[in-house]
């Protein structure tokens, strides 16, 4: 009978809480329930704890009768780097040598500070010789790792794996796309991930920085369908009621009280239907890129999932912008859902099934070592009978003692007059220890001082330096329409002729000194023509992380472009 484990997935309002089989061949989901966050405990897949957050979740694992006492934890973080590779068709076991060799080549960055994980795409080449694995390759930071641990020591578990959303999600998906191209859309609160899957194969992944929380707090502030309160509400409300694609062909309105509640009504779906067309948007223009790549058929049909999926109306929209089938996902090759979620969406807990199936498995690196020195104690002592040596030694011991015992003390005169003159040594010396203690006071305090300096820094008090850079390494014709900046990165909104000079752009802003390279990216890009001059220009938007206060970066002759593409969706691949 399979181990039991307790699958969670962490959003900023809920909590998704399933019961399942960890790593099972069949699948079967025994619990599933939400939990309500109360304030906010995560913030791009980063985790802070807090008690009443641990005691929410402890009083509802006990309500539900839960009993299992491994967790395994699915996350979605910007700050997850993923890239598709190819690596020689090396037997699977040393796969992970190649990836980790490799890893510099990836990820241009510190990498003591992340663990990797891997996941196969599939095989490229027919003929057998020349075969390359097709990787997806991930990054993720140690710190993002360190709340779920946190979580899990306060709950007292035993943290089984943590998964990337991605995986977790294909793994339900896979044999329901065993045949043809088919994209699965996961909507979530802030984000939303686009996935593509080909013949049971992920080929493809990019996340949308558009959800449905500006839905929910229209919903939320309407009061066309009651007094809502929380964000559970607001969700049910959507998954029962007409807000997103409003009724047509209402009855003539008779009184003029019954038509003022009418125009309120109108209204609040017209703020619903403004709210949703930005997530609509930025799904499409990734949908629209995938399919501009591809050189495969055409896609099949659009499966969404997620908190949004069951949103009346979602479907019908996303269909009538991309004039391709939408379902909701409400049953998957492999998975009684309809069994185990009855009375609930399933679309809210789909990377919550899927993590336990065949997680990535990042690991603290200290939870790693942990396991690799039990690993190795406890095969040292099955393989080995250590008695006869011990014996051995002791014997040995006893009689270098013997021998040891009968050395002459000459020496030990001499060791005593040594010690004797060093004491008086010390006591001349005295006087010293009064400034030696202010001088250790003193050190501590300027430690405390620059301490509390480094903390204050910000790459804010750099703005000028990074606006001036802006404007020498810019090229002249991009328009900067607007600008904003926190302490940890720029959002620019730029306007160019073309996609060739946005691309241009984005390359260039690669080069400042100021930005990590890896994270320049175009999060949103529009095409607009003028109908009376027929001018035709790119509108996009580039998002970019500031380098730590104070990096400088090493000085080498001959900088290469390294090739990296910009996608559509700002993403590099």
């Amino acid at each position: 009978m399979a181990a039991k484990a307790i699958a969670m997935e962490i959003g900023y309002s809920l909590t998704k809480i399933c019961e399942v089989d960890y790593k099972a061949k069949t699948h079967k989901i025994y619990k599933s329930f939400t939990v309500s966050n109360g304030a906010e405990v995560i913030n791009d897949g980063a985790l802070m704890v807090s008690p009443e957050y641990v005691e929410n979740l402890r009083g509802a694992l006990a309500a539900n009768h839960v009993k299992a006492r491994q967790v395994v934890f699915t996350i979605t973080s910007s700050k997850i780097a993923s890239r598709e590779v190819t690596i020689p068709f090396v037997k699977e076991n040393r796969i992970a040598d190649v990836v980790n060799a490799n890893a510099t080549d990836y990820f241009p960055v510190d990498l003591s500070q992340y663990q990797l994980a891997y996941t196969i795409l599939g095989i490229i080449g027919e003929n057998k010789g020349a075969q390359q694995y097709k990787l997806l390759v991930m990054a993720v930071p140690m710190a993002l790792l360190t709340g779920y641990y946190d979580l899990a020591k306060a709950l007292k578990l035993e943290v089984a794996a943590i998964d990337y959303a991605g995986n977790s999600i294909f793994q339900v998906v896979k044999d329901e796309c065993a045949k043809g191209r088919h994209i699965v859309v996961k909507i979530d609160e802030r984000s939303s991930l686009v996935m593509a899957v080909e013949n049971s194969v992920l080929t493809f992944t990019r996340s949308v920085s558009y959800g449905v929380d500006e839905v929910l707090e229209t919903v939320m502030n309407s009061l066309c369908w009651g007094e809502i309160s929380s964000v559970e509400q607001a969700i049910r409300v959507l998954q029962r009621n007409e807000c997103i694609v409003p009724e047509t062909g209402a009855g003539e309105e008779s009184e003029s009280a019954e038509t003022a509640a009418m125009s309120a009504k109108d209204k609040a779906l017209e703020d619903v239907r403004e709210a949703v067309m930005p997530l609509i948007g930025g799904i499409t223009r990734v949908i629209d890129y995938y399919a501009s790549r591809g050189s495969g058929g055409a896609v099949e049909r659009i499966l969404i999932t997620g908190t949004g999926a069951d949103f009346k109306g979602l479907d019908e929209m996303l269909f009538r912008e991309t004039n391709m089938p939408v379902k909701v996902l409400k049953e998957a090759a492999g998975w009684n859902l309809m069994r185990n979620f009855k009375n609930e969406c399933f679309s809210e807990y789909i990377a919550c099934a899927g993590a336990a199936v065949a997680p990535l498995g990042f690991k603290k690196e200290a939870e790693k070592r942990g396991k690799d020195k039990k690993a190795k104690q406890e095969g040292g002592e099955r393989g080995t009978n250590w008695a006869p040596l011990a014996y051995t030694v002791f014997g040995v011991g006893l009689v270098a003692a013997a021998a040891l015992a009968a050395v002459p003390l000459a020496g030990y005169a001499k060791l005593t007059k040594t010690n004797m003159e060093l004491k008086a040594q010390a006591g001349s010396l005295e006087d010293i220890i009064p400034i030696y203690n202010e001088y250790v006071a003193v050190k501590n305090e300027h430690l405390m001082v620059d301490a509390m300096y480094t903390a204050t820094e910000s790459r804010n008090e750099e703005l000028e330096e990074f606006l001036g850079e802006l404007e020498d390494k810019l090229p002249s014709n991009v328009n900067v329409i607007s600008l904003s900046s926190d302490p940890y990165e720029v959002v620019i909104n730029m306007r160019v002729q073309t996609k060739d000079d946005a691309g241009e752009t984005v390359e260039q802003m690669r080069t400042f000194h100021s930005l990590v390279p890896e994270l320049v990216t175009v999060t949103s890009i529009v095409e607009e023509e003028n109908e009376e001059s027929g001018e035709h220009t790119v509108n996009f938007t580039v998002t970019a992380a500031y380098q730590d206060v104070g990096y400088e970066p090493e000085e080498t002759e001959g900088t290469e472009n390294d090739g990296t593409d910009v996608a559509a969706d700002g993403t590099a691949e």
